[in-house]
């Protein structure tokens, strides 16, 4: 198979970048610099869940799965991209603003949630308080549909009240993995179809991990 065009989806990570407000912010510090050492060498101290990453069923206590353990070929499915950026400050994602899609939701398919979040990206109280959030009603919604995976362009599907963690427990305990901090704004995610393989960094027995994220579209094998 031929890929005849790519779309990363992933934020960069970068030094003091914005986190949730509870932990503290990556820190990147230079080991080696070429001009005095002869080689280049970073290091990087951060949580897993920044930036671009995936949560497991294991980011929640309740449940046992880690990243690790869920097989790589569920890291890929289709894209359904739901355009969210109408939505206020605040606004919950409910079911009416998904069904409009719902003929595209089985179980190949990843839906990734465009709230416009991820151009907002900074330490504001904007950008970190005011996010649009997936309402637990509209996760259940997606679980019944058995969707493979679900993502949004801001670092917390749920956003930073009270539904949040409950909005995790519904997509984590059926199984389905979830993706935050993904950057959706290139206009042509809407002219499909696309492609999504979503890698998380291999580590033993993380409740979650950064990852690169991209969109591909397969030429057409001619033979």
């Amino acid at each position: 198979m031929y890929i005849k065009k790519m779309i990363d989806l992933s934020q960069d990570i970068y030094h003091n970048c914005p986190v949730l407000p509870q932990f503290s912010p990556p820190k990147i510090e230079y080991l080696l610099i070429g001009p005095r050492d002869g080689w280049n060498l970073e290091q990087i101290t951060l949580n897993l869940h920044t930036a671009t990453h995936m949560d497991a069923p294991a980011h929640l206590a309740d449940f046992r799965q880690t990243l690790d353990q869920i097989p790589v070929d569920r890291f890929q499915g289709r894209l359904v991209l739901v355009p969210l950026t109408s939505k206020p400050a605040g606004a919950p994602i409910e079911i009416e603003d998904l069904k409009a899609y719902e003929e595209c939701f089985h179980e190949d398919s990843i839906v990734f949630l465009h709230t416009g979040w991820g151009e907002k990206r900074s330490w504001t109280k904007e950008f970190i308080y005011e996010s649009p959030f997936l309402s637990n009603e509209a996760a259940q919604y997606l679980v019944d549909k058995n969707i493979r995976g679900v993502g949004i362009d801001h670092f917390s599907i749920g956003g930073t009240g009270e539904q949040n963690e409950e909005t995790h427990r519904i997509l984590l305990q059926a199984g389905i993995w979830i993706a935050e901090g993904l950057t959706l704004c290139d206009p042509e995610l809407y002219s499909g179809p696309w492609h999504i393989m979503a890698l998380p960094v291999k580590i033993r027995e993380s409740s979650g991990a950064p990852a690169r994220i991209v969109a591909f579209q397969a030429a057409a094998d001619n033979g």
